[in-house]
């Protein structure tokens, strides 16, 4: 099956440019050319679509987000009550939103039982539809890093496994590679919503990084640090992890150490905004609002930093959080175009630099001969407002249309 996709414009956050009137020849889930109109002849045999002043762009992926929850003020009642399976369905049908709002790529930061896992062989068989999935089995934590139960619950599955000292880690991490996760995810410092160590301050040791960081890249996987403090931050850096999640204390030094290691950032603007939007009011715990009110100023102040810098930047939302909701990926964009971004380094951190993250950059990330026909388009200029991309009208992800609004407009 041929396909050649016609445009007004073509967004190429790898070439930092953009091909007015392109054509873009697909055959099965495929690019097999990228050119102008002029260039690209139609084959006798090829469907046409016609996106005629529309601009198109590779698929945007979104790496860092939770697919068994959905914006609740506080997720503990949920994923203590829901059974795995319900959970697991429902995280099929969020994939579906992140999906059709034109993330053809989506990395999922840890859950219980695997579902992410399961979720993302699901979809690559064909059984069920959504994104391509990144996926980290259990987050890693030390005892009192993240779940906060009484003592007199009982959890059958939690969402982390717990681990204290290196040879535990070690035996953690090795039981996570048993079941096909792609990252593993170490609670490097306290958080917003879980433990009861603020967000600043070190959990995990530098040895115990290192045991993780060692043991996955033996086979070939990368590992991510959901860290805050500064010091966690550099430890974690120099322990080799391969990205930060958050970093809402990060320092200038912290920055440095990970331009010159190639550590990429995945800040995720969106949690911290929902939180501090709606408040204590809406029904978010009083002590989750304190801790991003706490690293709102540094957050900010940092990325702009981070940026001069040459920290690599991704994309991440952390939906999932309170009143971040699975299908608002894009509102990520306005909040690090705000913060310092140009509307194509957001994208390009969506894109091209996702991609490479993900170790995936020979499929996904650029419009271009031999990658995965991942194509999404907008009305408007998104390079002169970056807003246009929360409203996605077509999407493609391997050569199948899964959204065409534009058809019936």
């Amino acid at each position: 099956m041929k396909t050649v996709i016609k445009a007004g414009r073509l967004i190429d956050p790898k070439g930092n440019g953009s091909i007015q009137d392109p054509a873009i020849l697909i055959e099965g889930d495929t690019i097999q050319r990228v050119g102008t109109a002029q260039q690209i002849p139609i084959p006798d045999d090829a469907a046409v679509i016609d996106l005629s002043g529309m601009t198109v762009l590779p698929g945007l992926a979104d790496c860092h987000l939770h697919l068994t929850i959905n914006g609740e003020p506080s997720y503990e009642a949920s994923m203590l009550k829901d059974l795995i399976a319900f959970q697991a369905v429902r995280a099929s049908a969020y994939a579906i939103r992140d999906l059709t709002a034109g993330f053809t790529t989506i990395r999922n930061m840890g859950d219980k039982g695997f579902i992410g896992v399961g979720l993302k062989q699901a979809i690559a068989e064909g059984f069920v539809a959504g994104p391509r999935v990144a996926a980290c089995g259990h987050a890693l934590a030390i005892t009192g890093g993240r779940e906060r139960y009484a003592p007199g619950v009982s959890v059958a599955e939690a969402q982390t496994v717990v681990c204290d000292g290196p040879s535990e880690v070690l035996k953690a991490v090795r039981t996570e590679l048993k079941y096909d996760i792609d990252w593993i995810k170490l609670g490097v410092t306290g958080g917003f919503s879980t433990g009861i160590a603020e967000p600043g301050i070190q959990q995990f040791t530098e040895e115990e990084m290192r045991v993780a960081v060692e043991s996955a890249h033996r086979y070939g996987k990368r590992v991510a640090g959901h860290a805050h403090g500064a010091a966690g931050i550099k430890a974690a850096v120099r322990a080799g992890l391969d990205s930060i999640e958050h970093g809402g204390f990060i320092d200038e030094e912290a920055l440095e150490m990970m331009a010159r290691s190639g550590t990429y950032w995945v800040p995720t603007f969106s949690s911290i905004h929902q939180i501090l939007k709606h408040g204590q009011q809406a029904g978010i715990p009083p002590w989750v609002v304190d801790r991003a009110r706490a690293v709102r100023d540094n957050h900010q102040e940092s990325f702009s930093k981070a940026i001069r810098f040459g920290v690599k930047i991704v994309f991440g939302t952390d939906i999932g959080m309170p009143f971040n909701y699975h299908g608002n990926n894009a509102e990520e964009f306005q909040r690090m175009v705000e913060a310092g971004m140009s509307e194509l380094q957001a994208i390009h951190s969506a894109t091209v630099q996702a991609a490479e993250m993900l170790g995936w950059s020979d499929r996904i990330g650029a419009i271009d001969s031999g990658m995965f026909a991942d194509i999404i388009a907008v009305k408007g200029d998104p390079l002169a407002d970056i807003r246009v991309l929360e409203d996605v009208g077509f999407v493609m992800k391997s050569g199948v249309i899964v959204k065409n609004r534009l058809k019936t407009e």
